[in-house]
C-alpha cells in the first residue's frame, strides 16, 4: 500500500510541476518518465510492446516482440526471421513485418513511445496510411547510414 502512495504523491508531484509556468521548456526528468510510463502501462484496453532488433545481415535479421495487455496474465515474447530476399531492403523488410504485427492489434490510431522524439505520438495502422507509417518507422529504427539507432 505504502508503494501505491509513493506513485500518487509522485504522480500529484508531476502534475503540480506541469501546471507551473515554464513547465513546458524543459526536459522531463528521470521521475517523470518513470511516472508517464507507469500511467500509461495502466491505462485501460490496449495491447502494448517493444520491438528489440536482435541481428541483422545484408539480407536477413532476427527481431523479438514483448507484447502484454493491462491484463497482467497476458505477457507474450515473440522472435521474428526477416528475409528480404536476394537483393532486397533488409530494413524494409523488418519493419514491413513490424507493421504487419501491429496490425494484429490495431486497425486505426495507437500509440507509439518514440525513442528518437522522446515523446508520444499518434500513428494509424490503416492499410491507406502505409506509407507514412513505413517511413516513420524507418526513420525511427534505421539511421540514414543503415546502422542502428542506439
Amino acid at each position: 500500500m505504502s508503494y501505491i502512495n509513493a506513485v500518487r504523491a509522485r504522480r500529484q508531484a508531476a502534475e503540480q510541476a506541469d501546471a507551473e509556468p515554464g513547465a513546458n521548456q524543459r526536459n522531463p526528468t528521470p521521475d517523470e518518465i518513470r511516472m508517464a510510463n507507469i500511467k500509461r502501462n495502466l491505462q485501460p484496453g490496449g495491447t502494448n510492446g517493444v520491438f528489440q532488433i536482435l541481428s541483422m545481415g545484408v539480407r536477413t535479421a532476427q527481431f523479438s516482440f514483448r507484447g502484454w495487455t493491462t491484463d497482467s496474465s497476458h505477457f507474450q515474447h515473440q522472435v521474428i526471421d526477416v528475409d528480404a530476399g536476394l537483393n532486397g531492403d533488409v530494413e524494409r523488410a523488418i519493419v514491413r513485418r513490424m507493421i504487419e504485427l501491429i496490425r494484429q492489434y490495431y486497425k486505426g490510431d495507437f500509440n507509439w513511445e518514440s525513442q528518437r522524439l522522446n515523446r508520444v505520438i499518434v500513428l494509424s495502422a490503416r492499410k491507406e496510411d502505409n506509407a507514412q507509417l513505413e517511413d516513420f518507422l524507418m526513420k525511427e529504427f534505421f539511421r540514414r547510414d543503415g546502422e542502428l539507432r542506439e
